[in-house]
């Protein structure tokens, strides 16, 4: 019996040193201030933007040889009014269509992330809340590993404003009508 106990705590404590090998082997980093999401959408006169280069981003990334192996945890959140276009009145109008008033941010948690080294792109699964609704979303970006470690992602995502239930913003009493469907584009820059 006793050489069976003394097996059964060799297996917990290698367990336990090689968990604790993999933690260590995750590294934080944060977003740097050359990071930029840009919101693009269309109406039935001209298409519109907004941008944003002031929110945060953190992650858990392993990278091993300059190549990034795996992503264990990735949270992302933008304030509303930080969103900004060309014109004022357009800001406005969005923040409100988004009840920036009520909610304040946007906001990304992973669920779970595939790295795919050889093809250099991340394929990421998490919740997405915009105006307190949080729908359950795929993003996949390319990435690059800089020499100084820091990471660049680059991606998009197309996702309708209704099913986080906005309302497409009008303007000039229905004259002018934004589309349902918007595009996010990404360029996310990390360092630790």
């Amino acid at each position: 019996m006793k050489p069976v106990k003394t097996l059964l705590a060799f297996v917990v404590i290698l367990s336990i040193t090689v968990f604790a090998q993999e933690a260590k082997s995750q590294t934080a980093y944060k977003t740097m201030t050359t990071s930029q999401i840009k919101v693009l959408g269309t109406s039935n006169l001209h298409d519109w933007d907004m941008a944003a280069n002031n929110f945060t981003c953190e992650g858990s990334f392993q990278v091993k040889g300059g190549v990034l192996q795996d992503v264990s945890s990735l949270q992302f959140t933008l304030p509303v009014a930080n969103l900004k276009s060309k014109e004022s009145l357009m800001d406005t109008r969005a923040y409100k269509a988004l009840n920036a008033a009520t909610y304040k941010t946007i906001t990304f948690k992973l669920t779970d992330a595939t790295v795919v080294p050889n093809q250099k792109i991340v394929k990421v699964n998490g919740n997405l809340t915009i105006s307190g609704v949080t729908q359950p979303v795929t993003l996949q970006s390319s990435y690059v590993v800089n020499a100084d470690e820091s990471i660049t992602f680059k991606g998009s995502k197309a996702i309708k404003m209704s099913s986080h239930k906005i309302k497409a913003p009008s303007f000039m009493m229905g004259a002018l009508k934004t589309g349902d469907e918007v595009t996010i584009e990404f360029v996310l820059k990390l360092k630790k």
